[in-house]
């Protein structure tokens, strides 16, 4: 059942983060799509320590948790407490454009093994150096775009 649950999270997480990505930012629909978003995050990544069946305990997708939970967390923080971060706004993009980077790599440590006679090497590469790689160029092209028109609207917002 914790299988399920943590399943029907990521999905919810991959659903509402790729809808917040393409969307206008600073919005009422993104700030509570983006609290989507991370609630479910935070329940898929929370599930994530109950499930052990590929290393019979502790292995590393829960260390891989750990590290996402950090990112997620330095996403929020930065706009909760943006009034003593004068560049919140580009942390935020950051962080959380990373934390659905990594989910999306995530996703792709599920598609291991379904290519049979793949390396794994190649594997590694097509469901995570592709995604990292493909995130990393998207990130860096919108940026400008996506945060210059906010700068001085959502400088000090609420």
């Amino acid at each position: 059942m914790i299988g399920i649950v943590h399943t029907v999270l990521a999905v919810v997480a991959l659903v509402a983060g790729a809808w917040n990505f393409v969307q206008p930012k600073g919005t009422r629909p993104h700030r509570r799509v983006g609290w989507v978003y991370a609630g479910s995050m935070a329940g898929m990544l929370a599930t994530s320590f109950f499930i052990f069946d590929l290393f019979g305990g502790f292995g590393v997708f829960h260390v891989m948790a750990l590290f996402s939970g950090a990112t997620l967390a330095l996403a929020l923080y930065f706009p909760l407490r943006r009034h003593r971060h004068p560049g919140w706004l580009m942390h935020h993009y950051y962080w959380m454009s990373y934390s659905y980077v990594g989910l999306v790599m995530a996703g792709g440590s599920h598609l291991f093994g379904l290519v049979p006679g793949v390396p794994w090497v190649l594997q590694a590469f097509l469901f995570w150096g592709v995604p990292y790689l493909v995130g990393s160029a998207l990130i860096s092209r919108r940026r400008d775009a996506i945060l210059e028109p906010l700068q001085g609207s959502l400088a000090g917002s609420p």
